[in-house]
This record gives structure tokens, C-alpha cells and sequence, in this order.
């Protein structure tokens, strides 16, 4: 697997485009480079001959399906997106396989009915023999699972097929970054001062309103800057504002092992001092307890 991988993204596109935009922002999540074709050549030779390409340059083929069969060429018995699966297939590479859930909410319009419903209930139970399925009921819990599953594609030993990011519990006031966040580009955000003054009134204006609340939750739409605001807060005003913090800890609930017994139990290996060996002797009813009198004022970090 190359250094950067390259993931074939296969769906039908005209009842899914919400849906194929969260499957590349996943994978650009793990650093891999997503293939994708938004538009069909004009002919439908060149639009095959495009698709099949791509697979043969995946390393990882991703295919998330829906209530539509896709487009079927002139001369052809199946449709392009059967075309691209039956080729990842054929060269053995990872393969991701998404089916859209029964409690999905869907357009009538979005359905496929006659011959072409037909065909991909056939394809989805062959696919159901010989693949894991993994279902999925909005946009965003699609993301969550493509990024969870391109983590479990990477081989073993591979060189620079890391998609996955976790990094070793230092010691406290160190900060631990658990999933370092790849997306800002920039080399800063730009604009939102609003947030980034509420999130310093947080924890270092007494006179503040907000100051004293135990969790301060951003929440929007996704793909409106949240982790890109927080994330240049964490670390370039945090430090500078606090500057008695006995430790930061940055976890993503993205990544593959993002389960919340593992946030108690590497959150409380750092705060405590314990190794992460020692923090996973102790019963796992009692961690969540040690980590919240972790939080307590006179708690000692040794």
C-alpha cells in the first residue's frame, strides 16, 4: 500500500451526493486520497473505461449502496457501480461495502423500482455472502464507519499505510494529542473570534457567564468548522490563557478505536501517571470513578 492510499469511491451519484461527499472527507480524515468521478464521460465506453481504471488504482475499494441500481450502458447487462465492485473483486484489494439502512430516511424519487430494483437486490446478496456489511442511517454515521473501516483495511506491517493515528500517553502536563486533527489546511482559522473568546471566558474569566461550567459543547452542522476552531484553541491559546493547566488531552471520535472505555481508560492513564498496562488491571465498572476524582481540585498527578 503506498505511502498515501488511494481509495475508489463507488456509489450511484445522483441520489447520494451528501453521502459521497462524507466518504471523501473520511477518507482525507485517515490521509488517504479518495478517486472519485462526479460526472460520467460523454460516451459510454470512455465512463467504463474511467471507472475501471480507477479501481485498478485503488489500494482500497469503498462501496456504499443505496435504493438505486445505477446507470446501465448501452450493450452491457449491469451497471457501472456493478462493474466497479466486480473489478475490486477481481484484484483482491480491501474492500468496504456499505449498505443504506431500512430506518435511512429516502425521497421517493431515490428508489429504484422494476428491472433495477431487481438487479441490486441480487448484487446486495451476493455481496452479503462473501462481505462484512456494515449499514448506515444518515450521512454522518457513514463517515464514522468509513473511517473506521479504512482503519481495519490497513495491512499489517505495511510501510506508510498508516490510516490510522494514535499516539503513545505522555506524561502530564504534556499534552496528549490521542488523534492528531489533519484537516486545517490553512495554516490558521480565520474569522470565528467570537468562539474562540467564549471558549477563553470558559476556564479563564471568573466574571465571564460562561466561566465554571463543567462541558462547553460547540454544535452545528458538520462541515462548519468545528474541530478546525477547536483545535487551534486547544493548542495555540489554551497554553497561553491557562497557564497553570496540569495537563490537555485532544480525543477524536472519528478514529477506529474512539469508544468511549477507551477515552476513560487513556484519559485516566494520563491524568493519573498509571501506565495504560496498569490502568487496564483495574475493573473496567471502577475506571470511570478514579477518572472523575481525577478531577477534583486536590487531586495529585504522580
Amino acid at each position: 500500500m503506498s505511502e498515501r492510499p488511494t481509495v475508489m469511491v463507488s456509489s450511484t451519484a445522483l441520489d447520494l451526493p451528501e453521502h459521497r461527499a462524507q466518504v471523501r472527507d473520511a477518507c482525507l480524515r485517515v490521509g488517504a486520497f479518495p478517486l472519485m468521478m462526479e460526472h460520467l464521460p460523454a460516451n459510454d465506453a470512455e465512463a467504463i473505461a474511467v471507472s475501471l481504471r480507477m479501481v485498478d488504482e485503488a489500494d482500497v475499494y469503498v462501496g456504499v449502496f443505496g435504493h438505486r441500481y445505477g446507470y446501465v450502458p448501452g450493450g452491457h447487462d449491469i451497471s457501472i457501480t456493478e462493474m466497479e465492485v466486480n473489478r475490486a473483486i477481481e484484484r483482491d484489494i480491501p474492500r468496504c461495502i456499505f449498505f443504506m439502512a431500512d430506518d435511512h430516511a429516502v425521497l421517493k424519487r431515490d428508489v429504484e423500482t422494476g428491472p433495477g430494483a431487481e438487479r441490486l437486490d441480487r448484487l446486495k446478496q451476493r455481496l452479503s455472502l462473501t462481505h462484512i456489511i456494515q449499514r448506515f442511517s444518515s450521512p454522518a454515521e457513514l463517515r464514522g464507519n468509513v473511517v473506521q473501516s479504512l482503519t481495519a483495511s490497513r495491512q499489517p506491517g505495511a510501510a506508510g499505510s498508516t490510516l490510522h493515528y494514535e499516539s503513545d500517553i505522555p506524561r502530564a502536563p504534556a499534552p496528549y494529542i490521542a488523534h492528531p486533527y489533519t484537516l486545517l489546511h490553512t495554516g490558521g482559522v480565520i474569522g470565528r473570534q467570537a468562539e474562540l473568546n467564549l471558549l477563553t471566558d470558559w476556564v479563564a474569566k471568573p466574571d465571564a457567564e460562561v466561566y465554571g461550567a463543567r462541558v462547553l459543547t460547540f454544535v452545528t452542522i458538520g462541515g462548519m468548522g468545528k474541530s478546525a476552531l477547536t483545535w487551534r484553541w486547544f493548542n495555540d491559546i489554551a497554553p497561553l490563557e491557562m497557564r497553570s493547566l496540569a495537563g490537555q488531552l485532544w480525543w477524536s471520535f472519528y478514529e477506529s478505536d474512539a469508544r468511549f472505555e477507551n477515552l476513560v481508560t487513556r484519559a485516566l492513564a494520563y491524568v493519573s501517571g498509571m501506565s495504560r498496562a496498569e490502568v487496564e488491571q483495574v475493573p473496567r465498572s471502577d475506571r470511570e470513578g478514579r477518572l472523575l476524582d481525577c478531577s477534583r481540585p486536590d487531586c495529585v498527578v504522580t
